[in-house]
């Protein structure tokens, strides 16, 4: 996925910030609340996480998701699937 160089210099520069925090504990939770904390949100983030995590996509959702500090993004998340699911259904 392609970011435009604003975007892509934001993310490898917080990517910089945050590698001590994850190196130092090793927990998602943690580095989810650091990212939270120094306002690094939704897309950015889950690139942040995968690139700290040298992860796929998926697992740096995960990461992102399951993240405490994360539940109104999660709540948002799945409310608008269920609302996407709902719509599909009513097409159907």
């Amino acid at each position: 996925m392609g970011f435009d160089a604003e975007r892509s210099a934001r993310i490898a520069a917080m990517q910089e910030t945050a590698r001590s925090v994850w190196e130092a504990t090793g927990d998602t939770d943690a580095l989810q609340q650091f990212l939270k904390d120094n306002g690094c949100h939704g897309v950015e983030a889950v690139f942040v996480t995968m690139g700290l995590l040298n992860c796929d996509l998926a697992q740096a959702q995960r990461a992102f998701f399951n993240a405490p500090c994360r539940d109104a993004e999660r709540r948002f998340h799945n409310h608008a699937m269920d609302l996407f699911e709902e719509a599909a259904d009513h097409d159907a």
